[in-house]
């Protein structure tokens, strides 16, 4: 009898707090906040507040046929808007609406959790960030908090691309979009809202479907041509809070249940169409937006429809009263997953994820959400939001003067700092920004010796692969008594004539004004004999490139010149040393190696291959193999005893570009000498081959760089047979001219 008792004191107990959980959950939405003058509680509105925060969980957390979850955003603009009119037209109407008051009641039910979710995310970064990472989070952070996260996030990536996903704070672009709304919103409507009825409504009502008409053409127009900009901005997403308007003012009246039940079912199958039928591929939110919006506008306006019974189950109300908190967890929590464990969720995690997100937004709701909306002053609010915000901005300031901040982290992953550190002191000087401004005293920065009343002998010539080997190619310029000119714009490789989409001048604007510029001076200074070009090949046409290398060897074999070319850079796939600092958190020790598969690299020497080899055919071209120097016979290194060979994703660091310094400075020095050679010996015959010393074998490659050697790797295809050219290859451990069977291509 005792345990039977308990049993019954324990399913009472659970019982009653099982209703208390309900209440809590539903007082908000009941309209028993002060602010929310009459407001009819709609559980279909609560419930489409469930299926668009679990339709954005379901896609973030990856979870299958929910590829296009990420429309759930655009259900709850729809249901701001709807909500936001219905609240201002009846204060309005009632004669007590104040923009101030409104705002409070915004500021009420934003930012409190958005305090406290942003200070969790920045606690957690500041034992695990690298400095540049806990800079960014903490800008991002504030920029939250001054409602402008989505400018932030269209300066640096789209939504959708790999970069965005390891962005702990990405979610709050909405909320910032949505506070942007909420602004421009309250003072339209209390400067412009009709006061009376006939021509004044009409012209009102007029000038706000215009507008709502302009923006929904903004966003088709906008999304092809700027896809970021279009899915960020307010500018292309008013429209949709302005359909839930619309569908405020005139949706009120109520429609025969059968014409409900059918419009709500054709709402139902364009929402869920958007859900299960977009994906990341595809330009958002542009013609396609309409969908979700059109969908959910339809069901808010048939609140009698079986669909809004459906939408009315306790499980999805509950949810739904909590929506929001559950947003703001969500995100992070996926994130700092994947940073502690560095793996892809598996199904269980992903449920154990999802019970996290519940559970955090419930904690959110019950603690911080309700009862400062209860009990909170309006001045306290917005004094502890403006305290907030100032702190954000001295501490942002502290970590510029502190650089990040790095003594915060443990001594194992400083070496992982140091890698982010510019291999060229000079690159901000000498490198052209993208949009073309030049911020050297010349045209050029000076390579070699500073002789100013000569014109320069050599030319180092490229992207900002090229900028980086500047200390190294000047430090050899130098030792061998010549002088050169450094012509380097990021993103911008050696071109001619006008940019074409995947050129490489079309991504940056100042790029085809450049380089045309570059390519002219270097034709019209017959001095330049010696050209050393180095670019990041994956990113350019390979056919359009290959021809460009190709015509600056013939004008180089008409000078009987020289080209050194820097071949393909192995592929880390990824930001090395934040891959390597991650790795070490999950560790917790130090890791002195990382690698990648050498096979996964063969696409990249194809495509290098196709760009090299035109130029094989014309001149006398050197090129320097950085894969016999960072790889062995099955993988490529991006962390080597202990040093990064990466900067980022495909920079070489200081470390790196020592691995190759003893072929460039090899490739370099030869090349010099045969100029010098040629000069003296009659037109037209070969320079003497110059034997040069074994380079020391302090790389961890070996000689590939032979045509045997290649094909025996099965790369066949890029060795050039019946090759007119004189072309040589360096590779870490050998040298190999006059070639009448030239080296592979690695």
């Amino acid at each position: 009898m005792s345990a039977r008792s308990d049993v019954c004191e324990i399913i009472t107990s659970y019982t009653s707090i099982k209703k208390l959980v309900w209440r809590e959950s539903f007082l908000i939405a009941r309209g028993k906040l002060r602010g929310n003058w009459g407001l009819e509680f709609r559980k279909d509105i609560n419930g489409l507040r469930a299926i668009a925060v679990l339709a954005v969980v379901f896609y973030h957390f990856g979870v299958p046929y929910f590829k296009g979850g990420f429309v759930g955003v655009d259900v709850f603009f729809v249901v701001s808007g709807y909500l936001l009119t219905t609240i201002v037209r009846g204060e309005l109407e009632a004669g007590r609406y104040s923009t101030i008051n409104f705002l409070s009641n915004r500021l009420r039910r934003i930012f409190p959790a958005l305090c406290v979710l942003l200070c969790a995310c920045v606690f957690w970064a500041t034992y695990s960030y690298l400095p540049g990472d806990y800079k960014r989070i903490v800008r991002d952070a504030t920029s939250a908090l001054l409602i402008r996260s989505n400018y932030a996030f269209v300066d640096n990536s789209g939504y959708f691309s790999p970069d965005a996903r390891q962005n702990i704070l990405l979610h709050t672009w909405s909320l910032s979009v949505e506070s942007q709304f909420y602004l421009i919103f309250s003072v339209l409507c209390g400067v412009f809202w009709p006061k009376g009825r006939g021509l004044s409504r009409l012209l009102g009502g007029g000038l706000f479907f215009v507008l709502a008409a302009m923006s929904l053409i903004w966003c088709i127009w906008h999304t092809p041509a700027n896809q970021p900009a279009a899915f960020y901005l307010l500018w292309s997403r008013a429209w949709e809070f302005m359909a839930g308007s619309i569908a405020a003012l005139c949706g009120a009246r109520e429609l025969r249940v059968s014409r409900a039940n059918i419009l709500a079912t054709l709402g139902a199958i364009l929402l869920l169409g958007g859900i299960a039928g977009f994906d990341s591929t595809m330009p958002y939110p542009g013609w396609r937006a309409l969908l979700p919006v059109v969908g959910t506008m339809l069901i808010v306006v048939t609140k009698r429809s079986y669909i809004a019974r459906l939408l009315g189950l306790q499980p999805l109300q509950f949810v739904g009263s909590i929506s929001y908190s559950v947003y703001l967890w969500h995100w992070p929590l996926m994130v700092a997953f994947r940073e502690r464990t560095g793996v892809v969720p598996t199904p269980v995690d992903i449920i154990i994820l999802l019970i996290a997100s519940i559970v955090a937004g419930w904690a959110s709701y019950s603690l911080v959400e309700q009862p400062l909306r209860r009990r909170a002053r309006s001045g306290h609010l917005a004094f502890g939001l403006a305290g907030t915000i100032a702190a954000g901005l001295v501490f942002s300031g502290v970590l510029t003067w502190t650089e990040g901040w790095p003594q915060r982290l443990p001594v194992y992953v400083q070496p992982a700092i140091a890698a982010r550190d510019e291999p060229n002191p000079r690159a901000a000087e000498c490198m052209r920004d993208a949009n073309g401004v030049q911020h050297s005293a010349g045209e050029f920065c000076v390579l070699g010796t500073l002789d100013g009343n000569r014109p320069p002998v050599a030319m180092l010539w490229g992207d900002s692969f090229a900028g980086g080997l500047q200390p190294t190619v000047s430090s050899i310029l130098k030792d061998i008594g010549i002088s050169g000119i450094l012509a380097s714009e990021g993103g911008c490789p050696p071109f001619i004539g006008t940019a074409f989409k995947g050129s490489g001048a079309d991504y940056f604007p100042g790029c085809e004004k450049y380089a045309n510029f570059v390519f002219k001076y270097f034709e019209q200074t017959p001095s330049i004999s010696l050209v050393v070009v180095a670019g990041d090949w994956k990113r350019y046409d390979a056919d359009y490139e290959g021809s460009v290398l190709k015509k600056i060897a013939q004008v180089l074999a008409a000078r009987n010149g020289r080209m050194v070319v820097l071949g393909a850079v192995p592929d880390p796939l990824g930001d090395v040393p934040h891959m390597w600092a991650r790795k070490e958190f999950q560790a917790a020790k130090a890791v002195p190696n990382m690698t990648v598969s050498r096979e996964s690299q063969a696409k990249l020497l194809d495509e290098v291959a196709r760009i090299v080899t035109p130029s094989l055919t014309v001149g006398d071209v050197m090129t320097v193999e950085p894969f016999s120097s960072l790889c062995s016979a099955k993988e490529c290194f991006s962390v080597r005893d202990d040093r990064a060979l990466f900067l980022d994703t495909d920079h070489l660091s200081k470390a790196g570009i020592r691995y190759i310094e003893p072929q460039l400075r090899a490739a370099i020095t030869l090349s010099e000498r045969e100029i010098e050679e040629a000069r003296v010996k009659p037109h037209g015959s070969n320079p003497t081959a110059v034997a040069l010393p074994r380079l020391r074998d302090s790389q961890p490659g070996h000689d590939v760089s032979s045509g045997r050697a290649q094909r025996a790797e099965g790369h066949a295809a890029n060795t050039i047979e019946g090759m007119p050219g004189n072309h040589r290859c360096l590779s870490s451990n050998s040298v190999r001219s006059e070639s009448s069977e030239p080296c592979g291509l690695l």
